[in-house]
């Protein structure tokens, strides 16, 4: 909780990873349901969710709001995806493209990863006094 107030940037990380994780839970319940008669896939807007994420921590650092911590931010972003009209079965999960979305979900995760190692990395550094102590 004391890491939004100290370092905005990771905590706008951490919550990005946050929906990373629940993209790519969608995505692997969709591939298991893939025979599943009447199962609408469902997809996480990720665009408008993180856009939720960032005006918080702007709110947050303009002083004009407090970050809420709601737990899931990307409440109200999950879209359910139709079956197309030749779906015999009604079922609206396509497993190749569920494939192609944990695999970009997937790296997406692990740069996002990266950037905070980095962020941590800086952080330390001037904990350290510029490597001096």
């Amino acid at each position: 909780m004391a890491g939004r107030f100290l370092d905005p940037v990771l905590s706008t990380l951490s919550k990005s990873l946050d929906l990373r994780m629940q993209q790519h839970g969608l995505a692997t319940s969709n591939i298991a349901n893939a025979q599943t008669p009447e199962y609408r896939a469902k997809r996480l807007d990720f665009e408008a969710a993180f856009n939720r994420v960032m005006e918080s921590a702007e709110a947050q650092t303009d002083g004009t709001a407090a970050f809420a911590d709601d737990g899931d931010v990307a409440e109200g972003h999950i879209d359910e995806i139709d079956a197309p009209a030749w779906s015999e079965d009604g079922n609206s999960v396509n497993p190749d493209e569920e494939m192609v979305v944990l695999v970009t979900n997937n790296m997406l995760f692990n740069a996002t990863v990266e950037a905070m190692n980095r962020r941590l990395a800086m952080l330390e550094y001037a904990a350290s006094d510029g490597g001096r102590g």
